[in-house]
């Protein structure tokens, strides 16, 4: 079953605080030939306790529903999900 927001009722939300970085998985469409195909985009961004700027085109997101906890390797610097 999935809730309101196309999530799945059986993921465990993240708990997002303020200034957490956190992911967006958008959905963008391009041309490829004549062929319109969607592509999935993944933007990175800072909770601020109510919103998220990113840099890609303007894009805002005001709830942690569509948001994932994004957490930093301290030693090599590499992105986890």
């Amino acid at each position: 079953m999935f809730d309101s927001y196309g999530n799945s009722e059986d993921k465990i939300q993240d708990n997002i605080q303020k200034d957490d970085l956190v992911l967006y998985i958008d959905s963008r469409s391009i041309f490829n030939n004549k062929h319109r195909i969607n592509i999935k985009k993944e933007l990175i961004g800072i909770w601020d306790g109510e919103k998220v700027y990113f840099d890609d085109e303007k894009t805002i997101v005001r709830t942690t529903k569509w948001l994932s906890l994004v957490k930093i390797y301290p030693l090599c610097k590499k992105l986890v999900k």
